[in-house]
């Protein structure tokens, strides 16, 4: 693959042509723009797009790099180091980068290059994990995070995390008796699990306190203390 022509553009391209061409064709081969046969096209030729630009990105050549000038009495140019042809990556090399994309919250991105990681081997429950998060986190298409998320729980039956995901996005698509069983060994994994913690009580209010008011004196108590103080006076 010559990642040039797959962003078609020039060898030699700076940084900033690189980018520019990477995500202006991301996006006209976003897979979630396409169904049937051409959705499966698109995803072939965005995972291509996701490789080219992660091979490029950090050996552009910068626009303001500058070839020194032949010296006094020089009669031999200095020309620029040639390039070096790109290594092949490992799958978990292209993992790692998609993970590192996800973190940085460019998500288009990590989605390609964990696509990339599983077509090299898709044997890495980690890399289906990822992709079915990914998946949930921009909407993507629920059948593909569903199969993910079986994949990733085939290969790692213990995978707590995928399981909730899987449990959850089973529920949103109404399948709930597969949600149960689901929810059902996720309880047998990791019962003490933050998601069984019942939710807090909410705090009983208690009314004031009444306090009795005092004794009003009676119309006998009235009389006779005016009568005292007629008395007291005479």
């Amino acid at each position: 693959m010559n990642p040039y022509e797959v962003l078609e553009i020039p060898v030699g391209a700076s940084a900033e042509e690189i980018k520019a061409a990477y995500h202006g064709m991301a996006k006209k081969w976003h897979p979630d723009r396409y169904t049937g046969e051409a959705k499966a096209e698109a995803e072939k030729r965005f995972r291509m797009l996701a490789e080219a630009y992660s091979i490029l990105k950090d050996s552009a050549r910068p626009e303001d790099r500058a070839v020194p000038a032949p010296g006094p009495g020089s009669t031999i140019p200095i020309e620029p180091a040639p390039e070096r042809p790109p290594q092949a990556k490992t799958p978990e090399e292209w993992f790692q980068e998609a993970k590192a994309a996800a973190a940085a919250k460019s998500l288009d991105n990590a989605l390609g290059l964990v696509h990339y990681a599983i077509r090299l081997d898709g044997e890495k429950a980690e890399y289906h994990a990822l992709l079915g998060k990914l998946l949930e986190e921009t909407n993507g298409d629920k059948r593909v995070q569903v199969r993910a998320l079986e994949t990733a729980l085939r290969l790692a039956p213990r995978d707590v995390e995928s399981a909730i995901l899987l449990a959850r996005t089973y529920q949103n698509l109404g399948m709930h008796a597969r949600a149960s069983r689901i929810w059902t060994e996720v309880r047998q994994l990791a019962p003490n699990h933050p998601i069984f913690a019942p939710p807090p009580k909410p705090h009983a209010h208690k009314p004031p306190a009444h306090k009795p008011e005092p004794d009003k004196p009676g119309l006998l108590d009235t009389v006779k203390a005016a009568l005292s103080r007629i008395i007291n006076r005479g």
